[in-house]
């Protein structure tokens, strides 16, 4: 990696390996409470036998890269609590971007974990600035990907605008 003045990561192909660009067109807060199924994990359940789910549901569209824009993506954040563990001796990713089943309205499904912690500033930041979703897969194959990473931005970033093709 060069320290030269001027030197540009994006400039190196390597760079967008894994990315993917999703424009935000839509989201919802969802809130889901009922008595859980006999089917429901016991872990699952919520004061012993409540369903009881918090997931934002964001619809985009897929801006890079190019083999890929215009595709519909629903995505799905659901929050998590402090003791699911991460790193080492836990979850090695923050979520999953996977092919819908055929004949829905996307092509692809996004699950993102958010912590609980975050749940207001997501929704103030949805509803005010957000306008796009950054992520970084790894171990993709034909059925979807790994996520290591994701963000959300109101602008894209200069040194991204080629590449995301900006109009």
């Amino acid at each position: 990696m060069s320290k030269a003045p001027g030197w540009n990561a994006a400039l190196d192909p390597q760079f967008y390996d894994g990315r993917v660009l999703i424009d935000i067109l839509a989201w919802d807060w969802n809130l889901r409470v009922g008595v859980s199924g006999p089917t429901t994990r016991p872990k699952a359940r919520f004061q012993a036998g409540l369903d009881y789910r918090r997931d934002f549901l964001v619809e985009g569209r897929i801006r890079a890269p190019g083999i890929l824009r215009g595709n519909v993506s629903k995505i799905s954040l659901s929050p998590f609590g402090p003791k699911l563990l991460f790193g080492r001796n836990g979850l090695k990713e923050v979520g999953s971007l996977n092919v819908a089943p055929a004949g829905g309205d996307a092509a692809f499904e996004v699950i993102l974990m958010l912590p609980e912690s975050a749940i207001a500033t997501t929704a103030t930041s949805l509803a005010s600035a957000w306008k796009h979703l950054h992520l970084q897969t790894f171990d993709e194959t034909e059925k979807g990907a790994r996520i290591s990473a994701f963000s959300f931005s109101a602008a894209i970033h200069a040194n991204l605008l080629d590449w995301a093709n900006d109009d």
